[in-house]
């Protein structure tokens, strides 16, 4: 017993040594401010304060369908910070979007069956090397226990909708997504929740959800880190 508990001591001197050194080296930064910070949270007391809460709302995909949008703040800092670390292959600020998504909204209380990232074009995701949606979507998967499905694939190299002027950005969309997956049994009467970083005037999210309507789901939801307001 003497030798165990001996070998105890020493392991746990061990690991928090070893965990001081990890702090020492790595300390936790916030993801906005890059302060440094006591705990491993996202952000700083000071950024935290700063996130501006959104209402759901609802955005109409045809005439008869509409979906709900929760969205976990509008389109400013420092949400949008780590949305805009996309274009510096950052994925660790998508994975970030995704616990904040699933902290700050109301997706955690709707019984989903499936997690459907927005598609990225080829060229982009090669150039990225990830697509943030599906970030997002693999953090709320093992928050939820509920599965990433990709459902779409996106068939249309577009230019980026923040280039376009607003009444552009449905035209440039058009066709630019299909389905991949069209066993209709599989999502009949299910609830499919479509994963993006930022909505803005919906048109992506439109095609996206016209496209996953032919599954004859029971209902879309979306979930977003941030959107304009």
């Amino acid at each position: 017993m003497k030798l165990k508990n001996i070998y105890n001591f020493i392991r746990r001197i061990f690991c928090f040594g070893y965990k001081k050194i990890i702090y020492f080296i790595y300390p936790p930064l916030c993801a906005h401010c890059k302060k440094f910070i006591k705990t491993k949270t996202i952000f700083c007391s000071h950024c935290q304060s700063h996130i501006h809460s959104v209402v759901s709302t609802t955005l109409e995909i045809t005439k008869t369908k509409k979906i709900k949008v929760f969205a976990a703040s509008s389109y400013k800092d420092p949400l949008r910070s780590l949305i805009l670390a996309k274009k510096y292959s950052d994925i660790v600020a998508s994975r970030q979007l995704g616990h904040l998504i699933w902290d700050m909204t109301y997706i955690k209380n709707i019984d989903f069956d499936v997690i459907v990232p927005i598609a990225l074009h080829w060229t982009r995701f090669s150039k990225r090397g990830f697509n943030q949606a599906h970030q997002m979507a693999n953090i709320i998967a093992q928050k939820s226990g509920k599965p990433v499905v990709q459902l779409l694939k996106r068939i249309k190299k577009t230019k980026y909708q923040s280039q376009l002027q607003r009444n552009m950005r449905a035209e440039n969309v058009k066709n630019a997504m299909k389905l991949v997956d069209k066993d209709l049994q599989k999502y009949k009467n299910k609830t499919i929740l479509l994963v993006d970083d930022l909505l803005t005037t919906g048109a992506t999210v439109t095609v996206a959800a016209r496209e996953l309507y032919k599954l004859n789901p029971a209902k879309i939801v979306l979930a977003v880190a941030c959107r304009v307001v």
